[in-house]
């Protein structure tokens, strides 16, 4: 027996062959989507004889506003899940190491991260994992440690801006019309670029080789240098996100000053700083002692964040939680096992 799958989304037929059960099993299809199947006999003598044919529907997608990573096999693999950590769903391959997803709720996409040989380039897919795109090729993604780099999306989801060592490109996501936004002038690393859609302000992180003299700053659309939020600290810091309303910056200081080859950082916190006042206030304050809290984002309505804790060892699970920012003390666990997470 061989059963014959397609579709109404496009001409793809797929093939089940040598069948010697009745139950059949097919995972991968696609949401929304109308499929056509046959059965097949065959004896080997005679002409083949094709069933009736049938059909069913999926079901649509699901809102899942919440995407992150998991590792699966040695490889980072990219799932979404609703706002209470429910209805998980696996958008990326295990087969291929894909990290570091964004939402765009304008297009509807996820920009991500993935390895493609001895390289990292930028990538988009649809929200339920379909349709991915490669954006970049000539010039990767790349800088002192691929799993602290970040990106942000541009001019509403047309562009994507992204780091490659010491300069910050803008590229369109069909891959054309690249150009270097701002290089810095003493050699130190990009590392993490956010920018809102809703101004021209453009946040940015920069480091050594090492991952630390961590500056802090914003630039304009020109790459005119604007606000410097930290700089002069010891020890590791990043995490970058803006505010809605452009008044706030999201960040992470290890506030140990601690430093060492394999980038360790004992006391991680969150930090909120006030672009109006000009000051940080320190968001860990319930934080659990020997732990770091890392890559911190604001919810879509700037109420409170969501971002990674860990133990300070480096190497035991991460739990992906959120917090409201006007009660420190209401920490909950939104997805165990779980890693960079974005909530647009």
């Amino acid at each position: 027996y061989t059963v014959s799958l397609r579709n109404d989304l496009n001409s793809e037929i797929e093939l089940f062959e040598n069948l010697t059960d009745t139950t059949l099993v097919i995972s991968d299809l696609s949401f929304g989507v109308k499929y056509f199947w046959q059965v097949i006999t065959n004896d080997g003598i005679n002409d083949p004889v094709n069933s009736t044919s049938f059909s069913f529907e999926t079901q649509n997608p699901p809102n899942n506003r919440v995407v992150f990573t998991r590792l699966i096999n040695g490889n980072s693999v990219i799932f979404s899940s609703d706002e209470d950590g429910g209805t998980i769903l696996q958008l990326s391959s295990s087969s291929k190491n894909s990290f570091r997803p964004r939402r765009n709720e304008s297009t509807e996409r996820i920009a991500f991260l993935q390895s493609v040989g001895s390289q990292t380039h930028l990538f988009t897919m649809d929200e339920d994992g379909s349709n991915v795109r490669q954006v970049t090729n000539q010039i990767p993604v790349s800088g002192f440690n691929l799993e602290e780099i970040d990106f942000s999306w541009d001019s509403n989801g047309s562009k994507l801006l992204f780091p490659n060592q010491d300069k910050l490109y803008r590229i369109n996501t069909d891959g054309s019309g690249i150009e270097l936004v701002y290089q810095t002038m003493d050699g130190s690393l990009v590392s993490e670029v956010v920018k809102n859609s809703q101004s021209g302000i453009i946040a940015l992180k920069t480091n050594n080789l090492e991952g630390y003299d961590v500056r802090i700053f914003t630039i304009n659309e020109s790459g005119v240098e604007q606000t410097v939020i930290l700089e002069g600290v010891n020890g590791a810091a990043g995490g970058l996100d803006l505010s809605v309303d452009n008044t706030k910056l999201l960040y992470t200081r290890d506030v140990s000053g601690f430093e060492s080859a394999d980038y360790r950082r004992l006391n991680s916190r969150m930090f909120m700083y006030d672009f109006v006042n000009s000051t940080s206030v320190d968001l860990s304050e319930d934080k659990p002692s020997g732990t770091n809290d890392l890559d911190p984002r604001f919810s879509p309505n700037d109420v409170s964040v969501i971002y990674v804790n860990t133990s300070n060892d480096g190497v035991s699970q991460k739990n992906i939680q959120t917090l409201a920012i006007d009660d420190l003390s209401s920490r909950e666990r939104l997805v165990a096992d779980a890693a960079m997470p974005d909530w647009e």
